[in-house]
């Protein structure tokens, strides 16, 4: 009887797999398409662009830097497959007046014709403690990050309901997966574009439009130099956890994935397990997306020790336990033994966002690459745990104090 639901549990489940196809969108046709990328003239935006063009696009550069578009269109035009196709460039601030993005919009179309994939590309970045920013900071982060994509989403997205064909693209951030230290302003940001992009998704789908959510990671760009320039500390050891990825490659993931009808667009291993673990309720394309999420989550959490409740968070370690009463390993300068039958009380948080493969083993080592973490539940001191970091975020009553502690495995609490 057991081999028989077995046989049944994974027949249902090829087919499934063998069906995804047949519910999923239909790829959108790139050639001869006209696609439109705000904060194109540099960075992700301009890779997105000459992406577009190989695969034979006609093109449509927005931004406010007339210098920066004409140096791109001559850089994206080097990529034509015919001799047919437009590069149009266009200087507008697409954060400020929505009747003057509408306009632009119209000028594109009537050149190029209707818009069939939009790329919300444009966005900066600022960093700083919550106290530190001024209040103008928020505000102009807002307009620019998530304006910036209302304002030509509004401006494309009846033709593409009424035409019952269209792509919408919003470049957001890891940081509008997970909120990190330095980044209140703009994290919040991003995160405003999930909430905007899982609202629209519900209202376009009936008319064959979809929307994709880009979260690249720290990218290569003139922008992401600019942010490092003011970047407090704790900030900035966080960002070197990771490796810099290249603006060509975060460009063809998202093209690829836009033109599949994806809703998330992630980057590497890495990407893959965010977007998965920060799923929430967010849209699926296909059956076998849902179902790989499902097991995804399922197999982490209770297999590995990660608990992931489908927050805007990762979750929390859980160490199985080992022996009680067992003595800690050394904690440096901030910590004490508690005394016995006490709960134990640290006065250093240690946030730890993993990296797809925790590894048991019973001999811990603080390494460049890594990071210990020990869990004490319920008196007992649980067994060590490493982990690539994705992202290490440490905080303290006193930072430095803890970042110059002897290297020791850290808690996580």
């Amino acid at each position: 009887m057991l081999l028989l639901a077995a046989a049944f549990l994974v027949a249902f489940v090829l087919l499934l797999y063998m069906v995804s196809p047949l519910i999923s969108p239909k790829p959108l046709a790139l050639p001869g398409a006209h696609v439109v990328v705000t904060g194109g003239s540099s960075g992700i935006g301009k890779c997105i662009a000459i992406e577009c063009y190989k695969q034979g696009a006609f093109i449509t550069l927005v931004a406010r830097n007339e210098d920066k578009l004409l140096q791109a269109k001559k850089e994206i035009e080097k990529h034509s497959i015919n001799d047919k196709q437009v590069v149009l460039c266009i200087s507008v601030d697409v954060s400020q007046d929505y009747s003057q993005v509408e306009n632009v919009i119209k000028q594109a179309q009537e050149k190029l014709g209707p818009v069939d994939m939009l790329v919300n590309c444009a966005g900066m970045s600022l960093s700083g403690k919550f106290e530190d920013l001024e209040v103008s900071t928020f505000e102009r982060l807002m307009s620019v990050n998530y304006l910036g994509s209302v304002y030509p989403s509004r401006a494309v997205i009846t033709t593409m309901k009424e035409r019952r064909v269209g792509r919408i693209v919003f470049v957001s951030s890891q940081a509008g997966q997970l909120g990190l230290f330095g980044f209140t302003a703009y994290s919040s940001s991003k995160f405003a574009i999930r909430g905007l992009a899982e609202a629209l998704q519900m209202e376009v789908k009936p008319y064959n439009v979809y929307v994709t959510v880009a979260y690249p990671p720290d990218t290569d760009t003139p922008g992401f130099a600019e942010e490092n320039k003011t970047k407090p500390l704790e900030t900035r050891l966080i960002s070197e956890t990771v490796s810099v990825c290249k603006p060509e490659q975060v460009a063809k993931q998202i093209v690829k994935d836009a033109i599949q009808g994806n809703f998330n667009s992630s980057i590497g291993s890495d990407g893959y397990m965010l977007s998965s673990l920060t799923c929430g309720m967010a849209p699926v394309t296909s059956i076998t997306e849902g179902l790989q999420q499902c097991r995804f989550r399922t197999s982490l959490g209770k297999s590995e020790g990660l608990t992931a409740p489908g927050s805007n968070q990762l979750g929390q370690v859980a160490a199985p336990p080992v022996t009680r009463g067992a003595v800690p390993p050394s904690r440096g300068s901030h910590g004490t033994r508690p005394r016995p039958g006490a709960p134990e009380r640290h006065h250093c948080s240690t946030l730890v966002f993993l990296n797809c493969r925790p590894t048991w083993h019973g001999n811990p080592q603080w390494l460049p690459s890594t990071t210990e973490v020990n869990s004490f539940r319920d008196g007992t001191w649980g067994n060590p745990l490493t982990f690539d970091p994705l992202t290490l975020c440490l905080s303290s009553p006193s930072f430095q104090d803890f970042v110059s502690a002897p290297l020791s495995p850290r808690f996580l609490f």
